[in-house]
């Protein structure tokens, strides 16, 4: 009897941690949705969802598409489509998958700093580690963590690999599920080999070296599974490569090749700056932030301020550990540290920072200096009544900053009303620039087509414009000669938009929702199609209509470029 009740207490104690577990995961998603919709969507979200959505149609390879020089194939995208086969093609599918994506973040952080500990030390380096992360930033916090797929949802699948390495026992299925995992991982992000792949190699090749070198050539067979990972991580890297090409021959989809460069000695003092504000604003704590609309500057400071702590703490539980390195006891550790040193250094050492957003590059600094702070720190503060006490305050202090955030209004969709003009005029398939086009289509709910397209002025191979600092090597399709004009943008499209067998196009809108600027050259437009027969004006928008297909009009050769490109 005894034994029966013990096991039926140990089973309700089990049930009860899983509501609970479940009750905060749902309360965290609330917030983050909340959060996410104060920031608008863009058409790069718009555009991974309107890809999910045709793979949710049968497109399974997505043939015709051109990508990113990130896929999200094996992430992102099928995250998109369980929503949208839950609630349809809308603006909120950014949103909500944004929030899944960092609910499931902060808890693999939790889990992972928690390690192999239990009770009181367990629960404190996971909520530790979780309440770092608990509540982003406003502003730009929030374009990186919460408003589309820019590699913060890689981390997830990232530190789910950590997990399996940390927890798991060394034996060859393990190694064999480090491979598999990294490998998808590396199909949908290339920043993989930075974060997951180029760690976990180094240290392993690291902790086998450091074990054998004081002994016999014997020891060598001890660390089997140190070099084992440090093969499965090489291995993963060159499979994706290869997965990747396999696609594209089957007729699927097409991803950029990834353009980036060293930069001159002269650029790295101001990439350097770019690191720290990224970082502050990673975890929170960038006071000198601008104010988001809808809230005052000192609540937004002292929010800042409330965070630092948890930066200083991720700080020095990342030295702590860099100094310790290689340490026999804590494999995942030691790649969590040196990730958030390759992290770093390739962000500093390329040409990509230019501004808060790329931020985005170094998005994996967060999670793995939280889960440091909760697996350096954890036990000590679990040991003091007081520092337990500290730790409870400071957590109700997170979550009242997240009940700030989730407090914010929604930001404005300017888009939304104009993708409701043109359904109302009965203009479903037009052209215009990238940052009106797939967040439009994605507003209509599909309904109305608004494909990007960009304006060249005549090229020959001499002068062929090149995207801002892209290396000097940089030789895109549209280097032949052209007579310029207006070319189909494939990035982030699908071919068969420019098809005009199969689709028509008899409208460009210019203009942009917030009335910054004309991104069309007005001429050039003339130039292709004439005079329109239709003008119309709504908000800051211009809506040309011809009573012909624009499509069999458009030049050659498609554009790869991103952005919003006129005169190069």
């Amino acid at each position: 009897m005894g034994f029966v009740a013990r096991r039926s207490g140990g089973a309700g104690r089990a049930l009860l941690t899983v509501a609970a577990a479940g009750a905060v995961a749902a309360g965290l998603f609330a917030c983050y949705l909340r959060l996410s919709a104060t920031f608008p969507v863009g058409s790069d979200g718009a555009s991974n969802a309107l890809e999910a959505w045709s793979l949710l149609h049968g497109n399974w390879l997505l043939r015709g598409w051109t990508l990113t020089d990130v896929s999200f194939y094996t992430t992102e995208l099928p995250e998109y489509a369980a929503v949208e086969l839950a609630r349809g093609l809308n603006p909120d599918v950014v949103r909500t998958a944004a929030a899944v994506t960092y609910t499931l973040l902060v808890l693999a952080a939790a889990a992972l700093a928690r390690g192999r500990a239990r009770g009181r030390e367990g629960w404190t380096r996971a909520l530790l580690a979780a309440g770092i992360m608990l509540a982003p930033q406003l502003g730009n916090g929030i374009h990186v963590l919460l408003s589309q797929p820019d590699h913060i949802g890689t981390q997830v699948p990232v530190l789910g690999l950590f997990l399996l390495i940390d927890r798991g026992p060394r034996r060859w299925y393990t190694v064999a599920g480090v491979w598999a995992l990294l490998t998808v991982v590396i199909v949908a992000d290339k920043i993989a080999i930075v974060d997951a792949a180029v760690p976990l190699a180094f240290v392993g090749l690291l902790h086998a070296t450091w074990a054998i070198a004081p002994g016999p050539a014997g020891r060598l067979r001890a660390q089997w599974f140190e070099l084992s990972l440090a093969a499965a991580a090489a291995a993963a890297t060159a499979t994706a490569g290869l997965l990747i090409a396999g696609v594209s021959r089957l007729g699927g989809f097409s991803v950029l090749p990834v353009q980036t460069g060293l930069a001159t000695p002269g650029r790295v003092p101001a990439n350097l700056w770019l690191a720290l504000h990224g970082t502050l604003t990673l975890f929170g704590a960038d006071v000198t932030a601008v104010t988001p609309a809808g809230g005052p500057a000192d609540a937004q400071a002292a929010l800042a301020w409330l965070h630092a702590p948890g930066a200083v703490l991720a700080i020095a539980a990342f030295a702590v550990v860099a100094w310790r390195v290689p340490c026999p006891r804590d494999l995942t550790g030691d790649v969590l540290a040196v990730g958030i040193v390759v992290n770093l250094a390739a962000f500093v050492a390329s040409v990509i920072p230019a501004t808060a957003f790329d931020t985005r590059e170094m998005a994996a600094v967060l999670p793995f200096g939280a889960v440091l702070a909760g697996r350096v720190f954890g036990p000590r503060l679990a040991r003091s009544p007081v520092a337990v006490a500290g730790l409870a305050l400071a957590g109700a202090c997170q979550a009242a900053a997240l009940g700030y955030g989730a407090a914010r209004p929604a930001a404005a969709d300017p888009e939304q009303a104009l993708a409701g003009w043109l359904g109302a005029h009965h203009l479903t398939s037009g052209l215009g620039t990238f940052t009106e086009s797939n967040v439009t289509t994605l507003d209509s709910g599909g309904t109305v087509r608004l494909a990007a397209v960009s304006w060249l002025p005549p090229t020959t191979p001499a002068a062929c414009p090149r995207p801002s600092g892209a290396p000097a090597s940089y030789d895109p399709p549209a280097c032949a000669d052209t007579a310029g004009g207006a070319v189909p943008r494939l990035y982030q499209s699908a071919a068969s938009w420019y098809d005009p067998a199969t689709a028509r196009s008899n409208f460009v809108v210019t203009g942009t929702a917030d009335g910054s600027a004309d991104l069309i050259p007005r001429a050039e437009i003339l130039a292709l199609a004439g005079p329109p027969d239709r003008t119309y004006r709504f908000a800051d928008f211009t809506i040309m209509v011809w009573n012909k297909n624009l499509l069999p009009l458009l030049g050659g050769p498609p554009s790869p470029a991103p952005g919003d490109i006129g005169h190069a």
